[in-house]
């Protein structure tokens, strides 16, 4: 008996360790990394499986964080599917597919450097849409006669940031803004690899996404919390830069647009050159 109790007694204080820093772990910084990375990894593979890319086979590889050696962006895209939330707010029977990337996490504050306006990649995201006019009458983002449709291209970047990104942090409607301040348009421009796209780029004021935490919201499952402390006011506005890619595949029967939106120019830069000019588009096996 003597044995056995010996033995237990070290066991016991191991368990009670091995609670303790399965407490410390849920509180930490590090969790909530953890637990984006596995949610989203796992959501994505999901909706790529419904995506206009599996359906239309078109691989569009975009890549993510982990392709530079600096920490600026979250490991890897992700995608998400949104045909009737896109097809109600324009009027139209459409097909649309999001792949997007956005903040590297902070180690110190386990959440990403989307909420921070101290880090470069505060308020800053980049990716694609593939959209896809179900009707066949019509090519999205442009007109009849193959011009430019920029209120098409803005209806998709409004509903994206509005809807999915501002609604899902908490932004009151009243609240939420995006106008455009300037813009200019480049025509047949080479980019990832194709001649003929359309180049747009704009400065927008916008609603930022950082505001002080109240409670509980799916959206911090991906970006995780807010901080609790901050000298800002809820989703301020700001000016921010947007460069967008618009070019109509054939072989795909869909529109792609690839875009930056980041309030800072140097950040716009480096990852035009760096990541978003790095996409490889094509007839999936």
């Amino acid at each position: 008996m003597k044995k056995i109790g010996n033995w237990k007694k070290p066991l016991i204080i191991v368990l009670i360790v091995v609670i303790a820093l399965g407490v410390l772990l849920l509180k930490a910084p590090l969790y909530a990394q953890v637990r984006s990375y596995a949610v989203m990894w796992a959501y994505t593979k999901y909706e790529n499986s419904k995506s206009l890319m599996d359906k239309q086979q078109v691989s569009v590889q975009i890549p993510g964080g982990s392709s530079t050696e600096a920490k600026d962006w979250y490991p890897f895209v992700m995608v998400f599917n949104d045909n009737e939330g896109f097809s109600q707010y324009t009027g139209r029977d459409l097909s649309l597919s999001m792949i997007y990337n956005f903040g590297a996490f902070s180690w110190n504050y386990g959440s990403s450097t989307l909420y921070k306006d101290d880090s470069p990649y505060y308020a800053s995201f980049y990716g694609g849409y593939l959209i896809k006019d179900n009707s066949g009458q019509s090519k999205y983002g442009f007109s009849a006669d193959g011009k430019l449709n920029i209120s098409e291209i803005t209806a998709v970047t409004e509903y994206d940031y509005k809807k999915l990104v501002l609604d899902s942090l908490g932004c009151p409607v009243e609240q939420q803004k995006m106008d455009v301040l300037s813009s200019e348009v480049k025509s047949r421009v080479a980019y990832a690899g194709y001649e003929g796209w359309e180049q747009i780029d704009a400065i927008i004021l916008v609603n930022s996404p950082a505001h002080k935490y109240e409670g509980s919201r799916r959206a911090y499952i991906q970006y995780g919390n807010p901080l609790k402390k901050t000298s800002l006011e809820d989703f301020p506005l700001i000016a921010s830069r947007t460069r967008i890619y618009v070019r109509y595949f054939e072989e795909f029967d869909s529109t792609v647009l690839l875009y930056i939106f980041t309030p800072f120019a140097e950040t716009l830069e480096q990852c035009d050159q760096n990541i978003l000019s790095k996409t490889v588009i094509a007839k999936s096996e």
